[in-house]
């Protein structure tokens, strides 16, 4: 009888240990699961934003395109309504008269030589 005692004893803990190492792994196994499944649905939304934030990058490109814009000037045009207020900007040669023109056309000729 002492025998049997034992016995039933170490079936009872190899029941034990089975059914305790069967709910262990399940449980890895789930959480396995779900990690992969969170990774899976983590990569689709990371494509799913690249693939949208490249559309919009692609459709302001595209946008731009046609857009028809005017070159950037170095200098304001200048106002009516303003006074013109001394700036940086070399400044251009004052308007001659035609024969003022005509005259120093003349002397620098003379002063080359030709």
């Amino acid at each position: 009888m002492r025998w049997f005692k034992v016995a039933a004893i170490a079936v009872g803990i190899l029941i034990a240990f089975l059914v305790v190492g069967s709910v262990i792994g399940f449980v890895i196994h789930a959480v396995m699961d779900l990690v992969i499944a969170a990774l899976v649905v983590g990569a689709a939304v990371a494509a799913v934003k690249v693939a949208r934030s490249r559309k919009q990058v692609s459709g302001k490109a595209k946008r731009a395109e046609r857009e028809v814009r005017e070159p950037d000037y170095s200098r304001p045009l200048p106002r009516a309504d303003v006074e013109p207020v001394a700036t940086s900007y070399p400044s251009q040669p004052s308007r001659q008269s035609s024969p003022d023109i005509d005259d120093e056309l003349a002397r620098l000729k003379r002063e080359m030589g030709a």
